[in-house]
């Protein structure tokens, strides 16, 4: 088959990149030809790969069975075709050039990786030619990008209308057939992650990248200590800070050691600030992002590698490090929270050093210590874990999206329709179900077919006096009424519908006085109140009565709400947040009807604010 991939791609650093690359040349090794077409090119400096000319040739490929993978990239925005306001217009450029591909090639399918632009140019293209489109999201994009009020509604089009979504089987909360939702194939890596390859003479490659901005180090590393790495994106979020903290803590007890940072972003200034303000700037080198064919190398010329990440902002997200770390051969640091994200964790506790939570500097510094103090140890940990972790090998990969793309193109479903109710149901109204135990499938076989929230009414309906409970009615329909809310969350099925989280103004003129500001709240903010006690309920299944609990449900676009507890005098004052009143005067309110002290209540609205529960204006 042919495929157009509208997809990052090197050099774009990152792990969307990489399953993108593995996933196009397994594809061409199965005897498919894969047309990547993709802006890697104009990838900024913070995130762009340092490639040579033997890495250049690895992009594309050509196999004796006929497979191949070309690359056919966006060029640089010529100043003189600019347009105002300025943009470089990647959406539309990609879109362009995938449908030229498509029609000079006679494509089979389009497939994108990442919802923008990729996602929306594939969109455009395959409506434009008549090609299926296959899209597969990741974890930003699903999450954060969705969110965005002016971004959702784009990629939310974009989800419904295409023939396969590679994903989150939650989207069903979208109105997608379950029957159109494929599982993102399973961790592989290609035969250059393994502990026998060649390992990487780090102070000759320092040398040889001296010229690089990101290097500052050029002095051999110290052969006879341990060395520590770490790459990948830098952060708090990513446990980076905590790291160096905890490295210069060791310093100062006298331990000795080399830390290697492959990496880049635009956390790289500040980093690098950190790591001289804790005097460990001449035991750190640092590197730029360097292929994924070249990372085994690196990995194995380490002690041990870390992936620290804690309270990371993507829910959806799957760091594809641990697998690399132990395929490799290497002993991997490891937060419990990186852990917990890969589908083998509880395997994956046993086989690395496992820090559960790296702000606790003391912690990571003892699991950092037994690594320093005893490297051959540690190395030969690495070794031992890498035979106990089951992976996908690469032909697996091409053998997934093969058997996917072959569905789509000649109109076979994945699997069996499924109506998509009663897994929404079970996922957000468990305790519903539990009680009425048997009877909602019942009434959902009689009612069929109905929406997830019209179907949620009639349950609440069909509970009168004559059911038969095990518990008091009033508990019951407290119950209900509680998972109601929460099914909203995760439900937005009716395609016509639009429900803006915020009035549209013509402009976005914006006082910088924050007092003058004027706070409104959110259309996608429900606020209910129940006698019982939520918190028992949601995490021990305990129905306990007491003080009324304030509720606060709020949806996000991407389905991936939240549920927090407000306090009366909370509740009064997103009540008082519709575009009447400026925070100052908002404040004032609290301050003469609570008495709540005015820093709180502004810190309040700021949080507020940065959560999308209020717009201010």
């Amino acid at each position: 088959m042919r495929i157009c991939a509208v997809m990052k791609y090197p050099p774009i650093q990152g792990g969307v990149s990489a399953h993108c690359y593995w996933m196009a040349r397994s594809l061409a090794e199965r005897g498919h030809q894969v047309d990547v077409v993709t802006n890697a090119d104009e990838v900024e400096d913070d995130y762009r790969i340092q490639l040579d000319e033997s890495d250049f040739r690895q992009l594309e490929a050509t196999f004796p069975n006929g497979g191949a993978v070309r690359v056919i990239s966006t060029g640089r925005w010529e100043r003189a075709r600019a347009c105002i306001p300025t943009a470089n217009p990647f959406a539309t450029k990609l879109a362009a050039l995938a449908t030229e591909e498509i029609r000079l090639h006679g494509a089979d399918l389009v497939f994108s990786a990442y919802l923008e632009p990729y996602g929306l140019s594939a969109h455009l293209a395959a409506s434009w030619t008549g090609v299926p489109h296959v899209v597969q999201h990741a974890g930003s994009d699903r999450t954060r990008l969705l969110d965005h009020p002016e971004l959702g509604q784009a990629y939310r089009e974009v989800l419904r209308r295409a023939d396969l979504v590679v994903g989150d089987r939650n989207l069903t909360g979208l109105g997608i057939p379950l029957n159109r939702i494929a599982p993102i194939p399973r961790a592989s890596l290609p035969p250059e992650f393994t502990p026998d390859g060649p390992v990487a003479d780090l102070s000759a490659l320092v040398a040889r990248l001296s010229d690089a901005p990101w290097v500052r180090n050029t002095a051999p590393l110290d052969p006879g200590v341990a060395t520590i790495g770490v790459y990948g994106k830098l952060g708090i979020t990513k446990g980076s800070y905590d790291l160096i903290e905890a490295l210069a803590r060791l310093r100062r007890r006298g331990m000795r050691f080399n830390f290697v940072v492959m990496s880049g972003g635009t956390e790289r200034r500040r980093f690098l600030t950190a790591v001289d303000e804790l005097g460990l700037a001449d035991v750190t080198w640092t590197l730029p992002f360097l292929p994924h064919w070249r990372v085994p190398e690196i990995l194995r010329a380490c002690t041990a590698v870390c992936g620290l990440e804690r309270d990371f902002p993507v829910e959806v997200h799957r760091p594809g490090l641990p697998m690399e770390l132990l395929s490799s051969g290497t002993c991997a640091v490891l937060s419990a929270e990186v852990v917990r994200t890969q589908p083998y964790w509880p395997e994956l506790r046993d086989n690395a050093r496992v820090v559960e939570d790296p702000r606790d500097i003391d912690g990571l510094a003892a699991v950092l210590a037994e690594v320093i103090e005893n490297p051959v140890a540690a190395v030969e940990f690495g070794r031992q874990s890498a035979k106990r972790i089951p992976l996908a090998d690469n032909d697996e990969l091409g053998a997934s999206y093969e058997s996917m793309f072959d569905a789509v193109i000649h109109g076979r479903p994945l699997q069996p329709a499924a109506d998509a109710v009663l897994p929404l149901l079970r996922k957000n109204m468990p305790q519903t179900m539990a009680i009425l135990n048997g009877r909602v499938e019942q009434l959902l076989h009689r009612a069929t077919p109905i929406s997830a929230q019209d179907f949620a009414t009639l349950i609440a309906e069909s509970v009168d006096e004559d059911t038969h409970l095990d518990h008091p009615l009033d508990t019951v329909r407290e119950i209900i009424r509680f998972e109601q809310h929460r099914l909203w969350l995760a439900v937005d099925t009716d395609h016509a519908a639009v429900h803006p989280a915020f009035t549209r103004s013509a402009g976005a003129r914006r006082d910088p006085d924050f007092g003058r500001l004027r706070p409104t709240r959110s259309a996608l903010l429900r606020i209910a109140e129940f006698t019982l006690a939520m918190d028992s309920l949601t995490t021990r299944g305990d129905y306990v009565h007491g003080d009324p609990w304030l509720c606060a449900f709020h949806k996000h676009p991407s389905l991936k709400g939240r549920i927090f507890r407000l306090t009366p005098a909370t509740r009064d004052l997103l009540d008082l947040c519709d575009g009447a009143r400026t925070v100052d005067e908002l404040i004032d309110l609290a301050a003469r009807t609570h008495g709540a002290a005015p820093a709180a209540v502004r810190e309040r609205l700021r949080q507020f604010a940065i959560d999308h529960v209020v717009q201010l204006c």
